[in-house]
């Protein structure tokens, strides 16, 4: 990596800031951006209202306070003790090192807006942020221990990263480069690693800002998308300015040439400054699109990019490695440069933290401090729930919730996903695009939550309207910070008790539950053998509508995806699951409605697959929640919302697994001997009838579909199914 730093960015590591122009034309690696974030001279000012406020050095203790955090290094007790200071002002955390990790502690630059230090000659390098992110990088093995002081309300894990989060605030921890691998317990919330030399290991202090109120009360979007136009009329404007002060020209295909190349106003330049004047006379501000995720230039799938909607089929691809954010870095400094909007709209980053938050800082330089840039962030690096706070700190406005309004019901999804509020603390959004009913108990829950709407124009003519103007906009005054404040306490209250069932439920196992179901595949007549393939091959990428099942001995039935050629077969007391690797073969049953508790022994050899593994579902009416062994060395957590990973479960191993209901979640759980059981998740669920089992190679997402490759032919076994209730 030296190589690479020393060939391809001179001038970025130089002392000086670099200029635009010094920017290399592709980053050469996300380990060359950790380490031009780590030691650059560049992001030393304060941004964005966050500053480094004080810094003092006492003998072998160095405190850095941010706008959002205090950092107190004590090198002798080789600790770190992390404070919030909004939200709450409260000790977060305490991050433990190796003995002697911190010797010879000091400042080595400092500046409005990050604190570089040392330690030990150089070999530890840690720099703080204004915006309350550490980012630590050791030239040896380095042990860090982080134990979290709160009781969240939630626990987010991707792997080797965590986010731990309360009504009030709280921490992220993420490996920045090099392979994952911590562990967490509810007993003792935290992550451990031991990081390779040279890793770099990122913690953030949430919220790193104050949240802004009169913005989130005063600033209504008006959120504009057309297969049209991309240009609104006067007129139009003008009828819109009576419900917003902002306009978002989303509409990428009709607003740019080649927008997935490069942004060119389609009708000229003429016509885009038409926009800009009518907006100014109007006393609204106007923010255009221009995606990172989207951008191809540079990537080598430029040759796929679609600009019309004649023919069109569907979206294509974008690319989501971000190696190309130099490139895209110019386009849009162009963009305001030239053309001059208000800001801008990204719609998706990357799939990695490092460059989505290079990007984010960068493009707050682009637009300025009271500029607009809002982050349509459905998915968000790292993934699996888990973000990084400082990364959404950057934009006006987060936009979540698109394509999965069942999620609009869960309570954990809109206070810790969709709402930002004392976490990023920028204006959390739902993308409610879609026929989701715009209740009054709706808005009103959206509200508590500090979770706002975009306006869009169609529902000007439809009861939405009507909706905004009784039950939402009404609301947006001083009168509604105590109403979030108060209902912030009383879910505050409510999760200390979750936290201490959840916790209780972990440590009972399934202790005082009774046994319902066992199955120990010890009868030779279950053997199935799915029918042959389409004789075209046709991928099953869409659920059957009437799915074909096969019945099998004790309960059970089967299914077999169209392509799998697969088997089960109980053998000896397992059940060997045959199939091509991506496809589904599986067994399933209904369960009584009062069961708390599934599990099983699983083992996923290297060809027994990974989100189409081997695994053990548990539905709960529409919903469910998946775990199971990969042949990627992980385990995979999966529900409606998507995937998490969680690292260091070595393939062709027999695991128990477990998907255990407790105070209105459900934990997974593993064990490598059936006695002693680790949490790895849990999970806000609604405990939902009809309730059933899944046991086989089922997709990640529940479904009945395959994925685009088949994949070769794969083996896994499974074994020892129990099924628990409360008792009577």
């Amino acid at each position: 990596m030296i190589a690479v730093l020393a060939l391809c960015l001179p001038v970025l590591l130089s002392a000086a800031a670099p200029a635009a122009d010094a920017l290399p034309a592709l980053s050469p690696s996300i380990e060359a951006d950790a380490d031009y974030l780590l030691t650059t001279a560049d992001f030393m000012d304060a941004q964005f209202g966050m500053g480094i406020e004080a810094v003092e050095e006492r003998e072998s203790q160095v405190l850095v306070r941010t706008t959002g955090a205090e950092f107190a290094f004590d090198a002798a007790a080789s600790a770190l003790r992390l404070r919030q200071r909004l939200g709450k002002a409260r000790e977060v955390a305490v991050a433990s090192f190796a003995p002697g990790a911190l010797a010879d502690l000091r400042v080595a630059r400092r500046g409005s807006g990050a604190v570089l230090l040392q330690a030990r000659g150089g070999a530890l390098q840690m720099r703080v942020n204004a915006d309350s992110l550490l980012m630590v990088r050791d030239a040896q093995s380095l042990a860090v221990s982080c134990r979290v002081s709160l009781q969240p309300g939630t626990v987010r894990q991707q792997g080797g990263d965590f986010l731990f989060l309360d009504e009030y605030g709280g921490l992220g921890t993420y490996l920045a480069t090099g392979s994952p691998g911590a562990g967490t317990m509810p007993e003792d919330p935290g992550a451990d690693y031991t990081l390779d030399a040279d890793q770099v290991l990122w913690i953030a202090v949430a919220p790193p800002r104050p949240y802004d109120w009169d913005a989130s009360c005063r600033d209504r979007v008006v959120w504009h998308w057309s297969r049209e136009t991309g240009y609104p009329s006067d007129a139009q404007i003008e009828e819109w300015s009576k419900y917003g002060n902002l306009l978002l020209q989303q509409a990428e295909v009709m607003l740019w040439k080649d927008w997935m190349l490069r942004f060119e106003p389609r009708n000229g330049l003429e016509e885009f400054e038409r926009v800009n004047r009518t907006c100014e006379r109007l006393g609204m501000r106007n923010y255009v699109y221009t995606s990172p995720h989207y951008f191809l230039t540079g990537t080598g799938g430029e040759g796929r990019a679609i600009n019309s909607f004649e023919g069109f089929t569907g979206w294509v691809p974008g690319d989501g490695r971000g190696l190309n954010w130099p490139v895209f870095l110019a386009e849009i400094r162009k963009v305001m440069h030239e053309y001059k909007p208000d800001g801008l709209y990204f719609d998706g980053i990357y799939g990695n933290i490092v460059r989505t938050y290079l990007i984010s800082r960068k493009a707050r330089e682009v637009v300025g401090d009271d500029g607009i840039l809002e982050y349509h962030a459905t998915w968000s690096p790292p993934g699996g729930g888990v973000y990084l706070p400082q990364i959404d700190t950057y934009y006006t406005f987060i936009l979540r919730g698109e394509g999965c309004p069942e999620m609009y019901e869960d309570p954990d999804y809109l206070r810790y996903f969709v709402s930002t509020h004392n976490i990023s603390n920028s204006i959390g959004v739902l993308c409610n695009n879609n026929d989701y009913q715009l209740t009054e108990e709706f808005i009103g829950r959206l509200l508590d939550n500090n979770i706002r709407l975009h306006l869009i124009p169609g529902w000007l003519g439809d009861y939405r309207k009507e909706a905004l103007e009784t039950h939402y906009w009404p609301v947006l005054t001083d009168s509604l910070r105590p109403r979030v404040d108060a209902a912030c306490a009383r879910r505050q209250e409510a999760a200390l008790d979750v936290w201490r069932a959840v916790v209780e439920a972990a440590r009972q196992d399934v202790t005082g539950l009774r046994e319902v179901y066992r199955e120990d595949f010890s009868d030779p007549a279950l053997a199935l053998q799915a029918g042959p393939a389409p004789a075209d091959r046709a991928l099953q990428s869409q659920p059957p509508a009437d799915p074909v099942y096969l019945d099998a001995p004790g309960g059970w039935r089967a299914y077999f995806s169209a392509n799998s050629e697969g088997s089960l077969r109980a053998a000896e007391g397992v059940l060997e699951i045959r199939s091509r690797v991506n496809t589904c073969a599986y067994l399933e049953r209904p369960l009584p409605d009062n069961v708390v508790a599934v599990q099983c022994r699983i083992r996923c050899p290297r060809d027994g697959g990974m989100s189409w593994g081997p695994g053990l579902l548990l539905g709960l009416g529409p919903a469910f929640v998946r775990i199971g062994p990969r042949a990627d060395n992980r385990i995979g957590l999966d529900r409606p919302a998507g995937q998490s990973l969680v690292d260091g479960y070595p393939a062709d191993t027999w695991y128990w697994v477990r998907l255990h209901l407790a105070a209105g979640h459900a934990l997974y759980e593993v064990s490598l001997d059936g006695v002693n059981w680790r949490l790895l998740r849990f999970e806000s669920v609604k405990p939902a009838a009809p309730r059933r089992l899944l046991v086989g190679k089922i997709a990640n997402n529940g479904q009945n579909i395959e994925y685009s490759d088949l994949g070769g032919p794969g083996v896994s076994y499974l074994d020892e199914v129990r099924v628990y209730a409360r008792p009577d």
